[in-house]
This record gives structure tokens, sequence and C-alpha cells, in this order.
């Protein structure tokens, strides 16, 4: 841990917590990922394009398959979409949908960022990892989260307390909690203006992500490494670090002023006994 001259966290000021940090911790997030736009394939783009009414892209990821879903669950969702006048693009991992409605368009991979470039998406259905919040974020798309595990929870709940989109438990979903969540976010302005809010204080930095990342390693490069811009708590001891030091003071302090204030309240019991026998 000495040894590391500095720290790229994928965080921001805006969508993140506010943190205290050195000079050698750079925030770089959250569109360190993002790559320039490359055209769709062109049976996808006819798709996106003729789908007037709207789109609604449902991906949940790569470690967490779509095909792999409860049967329960799954059902829920397609009925759900069987009653939508949106097209709906779903990132499912199988050869087969049983049950497909014929808005439903099933692909085993997709170009997301791509995809979400798209002017007809109207909406991502997302488990809320952070790349893919980030990447409807900078596309000005609202989510509706879907999370399964890990840190998905946790930015599932950072995007609703934002009023990015809103977030649904899987295992309690039913039919009309996600038609009522999915019709609410398209249709209520709302939702889509938060984004554009937050997505633009984001992107209204000096430098990108991606170029503070660069001009930060040229930055050790040049000198050598960056020790001078580390903060003194690395060499601290781990009792110091943690003020144990000081709080071990305080709780002898402490221990001392009660320990006082009992032999003093019991001398002056004694004396006053002493007292009342005498009388």
């Amino acid at each position: 841990m000495s040894s590391i001259d500095m720290l790229f966290i994928n965080t921001n000021q805006i969508f993140h917590t506010i943190r205290p940090l050195t000079p050698a911790t750079v925030t770089i997030g959250p569109f360190i990922h993002i790559k320039p736009p490359v055209n769709l394939p062109e049976e996808l783009k006819l798709f996106l394009d003729e789908a007037k009414e709207g789109v609604i892209y449902i991906s949940l990821g790569s470690n967490m398959k779509s095909k792999d879903i409860p049967e329960k669950t799954r059902d829920i969702i397609l009925e759900t979409f069987s009653k939508l006048p949106y097209k709906i693009l779903w990132k499912f991992e199988a050869e087969t949908l049983p049950g497909k409605p014929d808005n439903v368009k099933i692909v085993k991979w997709l170009p997301q960022q791509d995809v979400l470039r798209h002017k007809n998406i109207k909406l991502f259905i997302s488990q809320c990892g952070l790349q893919s919040l980030e990447e409807s974020m900078y596309n000005y798309i609202p989510v509706l989260g879907l999370p399964l595990f890990a840190d998905q929870p946790s930015n599932a709940f950072k995007l609703e307390l934002k009023g990015l989109g809103l977030i649904l438990d899987y295992k309690e979903l039913t039919v009309e909690k996600f038609t009522s969540s999915i019709n609410e976010i398209i249709n209520n302005p709302k939702y889509k203006n938060r984004v554009k809010e937050i997505t633009n204080l984001v992107k209204d930095e000096p430098l990108s992500g991606l170029e503070k990342a660069v001009w930060w390693t040229e930055y050790l490069l040049r000198n050598k490494g960056a020790q001078h811009l580390k903060g003194p708590a690395i060499d601290f001891p781990t009792y110091q670090y943690y003020y144990f030091d000081i709080f071990s003071l305080f709780l002898f302090v402490l221990f001392f002023v009660l320990s006082l204030s009992y032999l003093l309240i019991k001398k002056c019991l004694s004396m006053f006994v002493k007292k009342s026998k005498r009388d």
C-alpha cells in the first residue's frame, strides 16, 4: 500500500457519495468506459427504426443470464410485455423463448451502448450493474431496476433516490406492478428530465474521466511518481490511524472520574450514616 502513487476510482461526486479524498486519489467516473458510436447491425437497426411507438430494452447483464431467471418471473415479464404497445428488445441467451409475444425480439448478444443511443429507446429494464446504469445515464434513458445480487441493490437504491427511475423486487414481481412501473416511467416526463439534469451535471467537467486518467498517468511518468501527493495517514500505526490512543485516554479519564465520584459518594454516605448514628 505504501508504494502506490495514485488511485483512480470510478466514482463521481454527483452520482456517488461525497467523500474526503487526497490529491493522490482521482475520480474518473462515471463514463470512463463509454466508446464512440458504431453503426448497428442492419437487422437490429431496422427493428429499432420501425418502432415509431418506441422500444423497451431489457438486459440482465452478463453474470445473471435472462434465460436462467425463474420460470414464474419470466412468465410475468412475458405477460406484461404482451399487453404493451411498445416493441421489446430483450438480450436473451437462448435460441427460443417459449410464449414469446410478437412484439418481443430476442437476441443473444447486443451492442448495448449503441442500442441505448437509438432515438426510439424509451426505457431500459436493467439488473442495475454500475456500467449499465452509466450507459443509460449517458444516453438520457430512465431505468426500471430489477436488481439481483452484489452491488446491484445499492445501485438501484441510488437510482431511485436520485429520481432516475424505479426499482422492483423480482421475487415479488406481479403483472400489475410491472405494468404500472413501466407506464409510470415512460409516460411521466419527470424521470427523463431528471436523467438529463443529473447527466448534464456529471458531464460538465473540464476533462472527461478518460482524459483525467491519461493526464494523471503522464504526470506520474513525468515526475517519477506522486508520493508527495499522498496524505500522512499511510504512515500512521494502526492504533493511531483508528484513534485507539485517543479513545484509550478518554476511557481512562472517564474511568478515573467515575471511580473518584464513586469513592467520594461512598465517603459522603459513610459520614452521613455515622453522623446519623451519633444523633
